[in-house]
């Protein structure tokens, strides 16, 4: 085993641990009193864990790309067509967005606004279009297997 795999594994353990440590503690730690609705007491430890767990994983998927470009320029030209196929999918999703104001009898908020609205029909129709492709991918690959 590798020194790297060792320290991905312990990394992979004390991160499991601080996760278990952090549930428990929102499941058993109580709750907040004079709530309106019953609210865990480490309910912010969660989500700031979750925030922390989320900027390793950012900085994970734009960091090791990077590094394999420089490491294997060659391997670099399928990298840059698949991010250009997703730029794709973002601007076609994003031409087909609509920045309608929606009719909610009640709501006085601020986000009912084109801008708001058209960014988020842009994210629902990249994950639409993205999820379409997955499904279509998987049962194409079977497809093909069975063929050859």
């Amino acid at each position: 085993m590798s020194k790297l795999t060792k320290i991905l594994n312990i990394a992979t353990y004390v991160i499991f641990g601080i996760t278990a440590v952090l549930t428990a503690m929102y499941y058993f730690g109580g709750e907040v009193p004079n709530q309106a609705h019953p609210t865990p007491v480490y309910t912010d430890g969660m989500i700031m864990w979750a925030y922390i767990l989320l900027g390793i994983a950012t900085g994970a998927s734009l960091l090791f790309p990077i590094v394999r470009f420089f490491a294997n320029p060659k391997e670099a030209k399928k990298g840059l067509m698949a991010m250009g196929a997703i730029a794709v999918v973002v601007l076609l999703s994003y031409s087909i967005s609509d920045g309608t104001l929606l009719d909610l009898p009640g709501y006085t908020g601020a986000d009912n606004e084109p801008a708001t609205l058209e960014f988020a029909d842009t994210i629902l129709f990249t994950m639409y279009f993205l999820g379409i492709g997955a499904i279509v991918s998987i049962f194409a690959t079977e497809l093909l297997r069975k063929f050859r």
